[in-house]
């Protein structure tokens, strides 16, 4: 498909919502919400008024950096200017999104196969993550020495592969509070990192998928604008035996 065609934009209205996707159907304008690192400049106008330095504040680039993107998105078709206000100097605009939700066709966009464009999609998250993480554990440890991998096991085999900014406590192995458990402790910040394998009885783990689903919207119902941010992801995923 030509680089150079303008942005197909199509209102597709789902059955079950009365709000309408809007239907992004070239490669420039898929890669909006396709590329991971895209789309944090565009994700802050979805459906809210917005002025540009606050956008470029909030994402970390300078203002003239984000006013590139403004003007690609709007190129693209999915950003438009909502109102102007008047200011000494020079006129202030407001911009938002053009849809409330949006379709990217895989067709549309130009991974390889659905498994890139998972990778691609999640890349610039999976990123942030790990810079979060490596900013907190270099806060926490103490003695750079002790920083690094644990490993540890007993009859009933591996416990837990880790990262930590400090030696765990093995004095009560059996505990069931694992390597992490002093993280949970008063005066560590809220943080967490751990992938593990859990065998489960398939409705055991339905009943985990909708615990996960509903602590994440208990918590993110008590969400404050001047509370600090945190980055949270949580994955499960069944697994192969073969």
């Amino acid at each position: 498909m030509p680089r150079s065609v303008p942005a197909t934009l199509v209102n597709m209205t789902r059955r079950d919502s009365p709000s309408p996707w809007q239907r992004l159907e070239t490669p420039e304008a898929a890669r909006v919400l396709a590329d991971g690192y895209l789309r944090q400049f565009f994700e802050p106008f979805i459906w809210r008024e917005r002025r540009v330095s606050d956008v470029a504040r909030e994402v970390g680039v300078s203002t003239n950096a984000m006013l590139y993107r403004v003007r690609q998105f709007m190129r693209l078709g999915v950003l438009e200017v909502t109102r102007t206000e008047a200011r000494a100097g020079r006129a202030v605009r407001y911009y938002r999104a053009t849809s409330r939700g949006y379709f990217v066709p895989f067709a549309a966009t130009d991974a390889p196969s659905v498994a890139a464009l998972y990778e691609t999609s999640l890349d610039h998250a999976r990123r942030s993550v790990l810079a979060a993480l490596t900013q907190a554990w270099s806060a926490l440890a103490d003695d750079p020495r002790w920083f690094g991998l644990y490993t540890y096991g007993d009859e009933d085999g591996l416990h837990s592969h880790v990262l930590l900014p400090f030696p765990p406590d093995l004095t009560q192995p059996k505990s069931g509070r694992g390597l992490l458990a002093p993280l949970l402790d008063e005066g560590h910040p809220a943080i967490w990192d751990n992938a593990t394998t859990l065998r489960l009885a398939p409705a055991d783990a339905k009943a985990l998928q909708r615990e996960l689903h509903n602590l994440h919207q208990r918590y993110r119902a008590r969400a404050q604008p001047a509370g600090q941010p945190h980055l949270l992801r949580v994955t499960l995923a069944p697994l192969d035996d073969g």
